[in-house]
């Protein structure tokens, strides 16, 4: 498939917006009409398409209803769209001259340079400030969608502008066309990708080399997400990047934070020191991997030893527990983490690991739902006065275990974080309130944070800043609640939060190029990142005067 481009919709009939009145009266009935929508993937296009028409109510209903809207534009809802992509997004004409979604292939290597280098005439923003990418392989708990994926990345930037503030006309989803090895797909007439194999590593990563140069060439301040790459793409992406670009994987380093974040919260909760606790991953792909070594680093930096950190460390992937002894060829992705002793035992299940461990927290990321079953969440509260339970995986049918499962199973005394939203339950007269893991607490604050300090690159002590600053933006009321993460509604107040944390981090590590910022107070940092961010009505009000 060629290079195309998906156009910007203008609002077509009707009277102009100016006739209809007040912004807010046309929020209003955006969320009227949205609430009158009985099925979630219509939901999901009519605020796509509301989007494309008008952005400022679109970011304006968003903005105002995060709790209602971020379920739609994002998990869980994205999945299905995604699932649904070539029905829902028909192929766009290749003749219209303004874009805001970019579809490449392998075929557009040899005219990659002129292809990026010409989208500061087609594109609505020559100062582009952040794009996501992805090519499909591995879509939340989904698996392989191919350009389905294109979903993901345009959820996510939504999420950058609402949660974040970053300008949209500055944002870029691309979705890069390498095949697919989805039979459903490749079967289907109406997919809108190439209906061919997926190309191998060598040439995703021949690609992705030169796409990345001539990114960088063409919006040097730009910085760029990974997203839902397969494992064996995902890793060797980050690391032949990370110091050249200002670039991060979100797979990876974005749920390592959202994470952390929650696990600081659970460690002081759950009254268990650092130096004895036992944590246990299910799950052992690029995001179970990259969390447990942005947690391992963590207690690195807490005064452990790089050995002594590591020993607090158990993974379990579908052959059992990962240890160097087990008689396999570990990926090399596994083996930081894996058990180093001799003698480590050749256990096959969870159930049999979490036995032996007799773990302080539990965290998968397996994109296997109910293996956390009510045996395993028991045991775990025998072994601890308040177990960490993080179900992580997206979306909810794939999540190890649900909140309610996880209160009855451990008689309300767990410590819970999912990926997926789930409601309060009640239990025993008691109400109880989830955390909710998900990478968006992260991403827009980090990613706002890189735009205003223009970082070279993004280190990882960038985004463990992202995780204390998360970890610190809870209110004295939401901790009074024990929360692990704050309230969603707060999600543009907890960015300013970790956007101040990420630019003075960047600072002391002279990755900012920012010069105005520097020798900047914290009040002063947190005005210029408000100052900075897009408000929807006050954009819509600048436009009308």
């Amino acid at each position: 498939m060629p290079a195309h481009f998906a156009p910007s919709q203008p609002l077509q009939g009707g009277p102009s917006p100016s006739q209809l009145g007040p912004k807010e009266l046309l929020i209003e009935r955006a969320l009227t009409r949205l609430r009158s929508i009985p099925n979630d993937l219509e939901k999901y296009t009519f605020l796509a398409g509301l989007r494309g028409r008008n952005p400022d109510v679109f970011y304006g209903l968003v903005g105002g209803n995060m709790k209602e809207c971020c379920p739609i534009i994002y998990t869980p809802v994205i999945g299905l769209a995604c699932q649904n992509w070539s029905l829902i997004h028909p192929p766009p004409p290749e003749s219209d001259p303004t874009i805001d979604a970019l579809y490449l292939s392998y075929s557009d290597l040899p005219n990659l340079p002129q292809l990026i280098g010409g989208l500061k005439t087609r594109l609505p923003h020559d100062q582009m400030q952040i794009s996501v990418v992805t090519d499909g392989s591995r879509v939340l708990g989904l698996g392989d969608l191919g350009v389905g994926g294109m979903g993901i990345s345009q959820g996510k930037l939504s999420l950058y502008v609402a949660a974040g503030g970053v300008n949209p006309k500055a944002t870029l989803p691309i979705a890069i066309d390498f095949g697919t090895d989805n039979e459903t797909l490749l079967a289907d007439p109406l997919y809108v990708g190439q209906r061919i194999r997926r190309l191998s590593q060598e040439k995703c990563l021949e690609f992705m080399e030169v796409f990345m140069r001539c990114m960088h060439e063409t919006f040097p301040n730009m910085v760029i997400q990974h997203e839902d790459w397969q494992t064996p793409l995902a890793f060797p992406l980050l690391h032949k990047n990370r110091d050249l670009y200002p670039c991060f994987n979100d797979d990876i380093q974005g749920t390592g934070a959202v994470v952390l974040a929650g696990a600081i919260r659970a460690f002081h909760l759950n009254g268990v020191a650092l130096k004895d606790q036992k944590i246990l991953f299910f799950g052992a792909g690029s995001s179970g991997v990259g969390v447990a070594e942005t947690i391992c680093k963590y207690f690195e930096l807490q005064g452990m030893s790089e050995d002594e950190a590591k020993s607090k460390f158990w993974l379990v992937d579908s052959k059992g527990l990962v240890a160097h002894n087990r008689g396999d060829t570990l990926p090399s992705h596994k083996k930081y983490l894996a058990r180093s002793e001799p003698d480590a035992p050749k256990l096959r299940t969870l159930k049999e690991v979490v036995e032996h461990v007799q773990p302080t927290a539990l965290l998968g990321l397996s994109t296997v739902g109910g293996t956390f079953t009510k045996e395993i969440l028991e045991a775990m509260a025998t072994y601890n006065k308040r177990p960490i339970v993080f179900a992580l995986s997206n979306p909810v049918a794939q999540a190890e275990c649900t909140f309610e499962e996880a209160v009855e199973g451990t008689d309300g005394r767990v410590l819970y974080a999912s990926g997926s939203p789930f409601d309060p339950v009640e239990y025993k007269g008691k109400r109880y309130e989830p955390g909710q893991g998900n990478n968006m607490y992260i991403f827009p604050g980090l990613g706002i944070g890189a735009i205003l300090a223009r970082v070279s690159k993004i280190p990882e002590e960038l985004v463990h800043a992202s995780a204390q600053g998360l970890a610190d933006s809870l209110t004295p009321e939401e901790t009074a609640r024990h929360l692990l993460y704050p309230d969603i509604e707060r999600i543009r107040e907890v960015s300013i939060k970790i956007a101040v944390t990420v630019i003075q981090a960047a600072q002391k590590l002279g990755v900012d190029r920012n010069e105005e910022l520097r020798g900047k107070s914290s009040a002063e940092i947190e005005a210029y990142v408000r100052k900075g961010m897009y408000h929807p009505l006050l954009e819509a009000e600048q436009q009308a005067q």
